[in-house]
């Protein structure tokens, strides 16, 4: 069997000439093939140098991003440090309160600090690598709660110190202190559990600290009387009254006017009897007075 030839004549319009090639069917089968392949590896290239012009454009975006970033992280670390100065100053001044206060240093070890100080609020210039956030948070939860503990200690102080007698109850002058003396009714020794001060009639009688009046009215030998509470054990007795101001139930505070001097009861002549008492027991009433006396 002969091989197959065929034939391609092309036939110009302008020339009476014609064009004839003539070639076998294998030939052109691989010819076919050839060019397939050519295509093939024309697509395939044009995809590779695609997606490296793609992969170049990304690697160019990365480095952009992370320049961008190195510099975030600059700025992120420069406020971290400055955030953990300040709370180093708050730590040191927080203690400082606690000593104020009566609380002692009140330092706390943290755990996990290695070589480092150990706990915070040593004081001295700040020379710390900057914290990871969560050290931060544990630093200012620490702060946060001290400060909480300084701030009820310090509110207790004041209560106990505005409970505590401090001020003269009236303006005159003491005519009889604390103690033993003569009965000025019957001469006899007696145990005088306060102080009297004699002063003009209708002189204003002052609350010696915050309290609550827990009577007001007449008893025998005070005459008119006033008790206060004040609290933390202390209580506070205003005798021979002339003019009672406040009612049982009310609140006053440290100066507020309560009642007036006067004689009534058993007494020689118009003066204030005052006592303290700290848990139930008398006590001397000029080592509660600070402003006068």
């Amino acid at each position: 069997m002969g091989r197959r030839v065929n034939t391609i004549i092309i036939v110009p319009h302008s020339k009476a000439q014609f064009l004839k090639f003539s070639f076998a069917t294998r030939t052109a089968i691989i010819l076919g093939v050839v060019a397939c392949l050519a295509f093939l590896f024309s697509v395939v290239a044009i995809v590779y140098t695609g997606t490296g012009v793609s992969r170049r454009a990304e690697v160019k975006r990365l480095q952009k991003e992370n320049k961008q970033l190195e510099t975030v992280n600059a700025k992120l670390a420069k406020t971290v440090s400055q955030v953990q100065a300040r709370l180093d100053e708050f730590e040191e001044r927080t203690q400082r309160l606690a000593l104020a206060a009566g609380m002692g240093s009140g330092g706390t070890a943290l755990k996990g600090q290695g070589g480092r100080k150990g706990r915070f609020g040593r004081g001295g210039p700040y020379d710390r690598v900057p914290e990871s956030p969560g050290e931060l948070r544990l630093q200012a939860d620490w702060i946060g709660s001290h400060l909480d503990r300084v701030a009820e200690e310090l509110a207790s102080r004041n209560k106990v110190l505005a409970g505590t007698p401090s001020i003269a109850p009236a303006l005159g002058v003491v005519t009889d202190g604390y103690g033993r003396r003569k009965d000025p009714f019957t001469g006899r020794p007696a145990y005088h559990r306060g102080l009297d001060i004699a002063a003009r009639a209708g002189t204003p009688v002052l609350a010696p600290a915050d309290g609550v009046v827990v009577f007001a009215g007449h008893e025998r030998g005070y005459g008119r009387v006033i008790r206060l509470s004040h609290g933390f054990g202390y209580a506070t007795i205003f005798g021979h009254l002339e003019k009672i101001l406040v009612s049982p139930g009310d609140e006053v505070r440290r100066g507020e006017e309560i009642g007036l001097v006067g004689s009534s009861g058993r007494s020689t002549g118009p003066h204030l009897h005052y006592e303290v008492r700290v848990d139930g027991k008398p006590v001397n009433p000029l080592y509660y007075i600070l402003n006068a006396f």
